[in-house]
């Protein structure tokens, strides 16, 4: 691993490009039902779940496979930036130019959170933050916690994860402060999705594990071990029904009422969970299965193409299908008119149509390593 990593070229490790694919798709699936589809849930945190809801199986399927991209995203967003740093780290880059290189990236993504992506998910006011924000503001918070040992910033990263939850019942959900960065919520003409300071745990966590990878290195059953310990965290938190679940709380009540509950029932409440803002239960379960993943294509050693193409220029892809879905469901006067059949063709369409321009962008990116794509 050392040697790949005092090359020239960027470090790009296969299975870390794959399972970012792998989100990248299934984010589209999220984005497709977002754009077409009339019966999307989205009853993912306190402020939108009803204790008397009833949700349709197939369509709570569709939202929550999409759960694991947000925290994937973000994991693996701050391993690569551990893997990137100690590569230039030993070419000999400057310790202020790579922290000004951060800087400008996590301010980039802010901006584009902002300026492109903000209005288009509500096409229009509120301007709505989301991953990119909290992407942007937790990178610049690593150029001063790079500097601590891994195993501190890894530390770091699962309080946030265990209490931020304590800490935002202390807070007044109206005031900025407490929108922006834990609670979410909206404040004047800004919603604020992702809060960054819970995201910042995810990014946190992604950059022990990058380190680790440039260090000694990972192998398969370190990520299943990572795995065994998140779900085996998932299942005290969840089934204790209490703290940790952020208020959207199994309503059967009990760890054996719902196993005496009709299948049908009990595993919807078992995998419904707060995303917004994420739950100590949301992050167990998702890193988990996305530590499981990796597990599985670690050793692959010729990965599927097109899913690591989509990996490699996931912001580019992002920047981009949102807004193909979004502008031709409104332009055609059919936004959220369909169901589940309508959402699955826009989401095969728009993979298989933007998958040639993430190709043509990758091989840009290649011609130009030093100019300003490689930022984004």
């Amino acid at each position: 691993m050392t040697d790949r990593l005092q090359g020239r070229e960027s470090i790009r490790l296969p299975a870390i490009d794959l399972v970012r694919g792998i989100v990248m798709v299934l984010m589209t699936l999220d984005h497709s039902s977002a754009a077409f589809n009339a019966g999307r849930l989205m009853a993912d945190g306190a402020a939108t779940f009803h204790p008397d809801a009833v949700f349709e199986p197939l369509q709570f399927v569709i939202r929550w496979v999409t759960h694991l991209c947000a925290p994937t995203f973000v994991m693996l967003s701050g391993a690569s930036l551990a893997l990137s740093v100690t590569r230039r780290q030993q070419d000999g880059v400057p310790s202020s130019q790579i922290d000004r290189d951060i800087l400008i990236r996590g301010a980039l993504l802010i901006a584009i959170d902002a300026v492109w992506m903000g209005w288009m998910w509500r096409l229009g006011l509120p301007l709505q933050l989301g991953v990119l924000y909290a992407i942007g503001v937790s990178m610049i918070g690593l150029i001063v916690l790079r500097r601590l040992p891994a195993a501190l910033v890894a530390g770091l990263g699962l309080a946030i994860m265990a209490g931020g939850e304590a800490v935002t019942g202390l807070l007044d959900p109206t005031t900025t402060l407490a929108a922006a960065t834990l609670a979410g919520g909206q404040v004047g003409s800004i919603y604020y999705l992702y809060p960054f300071l819970p995201w910042t745990g995810f990014m946190l966590v992604g950059w022990a594990i990058g380190m680790r990878i440039a260090g000694p290195g990972m192998r398969a059953r370190d990520w299943l071990t990572l795995a065994a310990v998140a779900a085996a965290t998932f299942v005290i938190v969840r089934g204790g029904n209490g703290y940790g679940n952020a208020h959207v709380l199994r309503r059967d009540g009990s760890w054996n009422a719902a196993w005496n509950e009709a299948w049908n029932e009990a595993w919807i409440e078992w995998l419904h969970v707060s995303k917004y803002p994420p739950s100590l239960a949301y992050a167990a379960l998702e890193l988990g299965i996305a530590f499981a993943l990796l597990a599985a294509v670690w050793r692959w050693a010729r990965p599927w193409k097109p899913l690591v193409v989509l990996g490699q220029t996931a912001l580019f892809y992002y920047v981009i299908h949102a807004h193909l879905l979004k502008g031709t469901a409104a332009a055609l006067g059919v936004y959220r008119h369909f169901g589940v059949g309508a959402t699955l063709l826009a989401w095969a369409v728009t993979l298989v149509a933007l998958y040639p321009a993430c190709r043509w962008y990758l091989g840009v990116k290649r011609r130009h390593p030093r100019s300003v794509l490689r930022f984004l």
